[in-house]
């Protein structure tokens, strides 16, 4: 087993890494789908729903975006 499937945390910060460096590039949708990817396999992530919120936000999904960024406030993300 490579070590990384041994660990879904440490692969998913990677994945918002990538994804962070998706919505630099202005490739917010491809950044949610690494978001996406964090969430999944780290669902208590704020980090990754707060992002994802943001990617939403830019791209027009309001409602989605309000919902990431308030289960991210649950989980403890600090609000903006």
């Amino acid at each position: 087993m490579h070590s990384s499937e041994r660990f879904p945390r440490r692969r998913a910060v990677k994945a918002v890494g990538s994804g962070l460096g998706y919505s630099d590039l202005d490739q917010d949708e491809r950044a949610i789908q690494d978001y996406d990817e964090a969430i999944r396999l780290n669902p208590e992530f704020a980090t990754a729903y707060y992002n994802r919120g943001r990617a939403y936000k830019i791209i027009g999904k309001q409602i989605e975006a309000e919902r990431d960024f308030a289960t991210a406030k649950e989980l403890g993300f600090p609000a903006p």
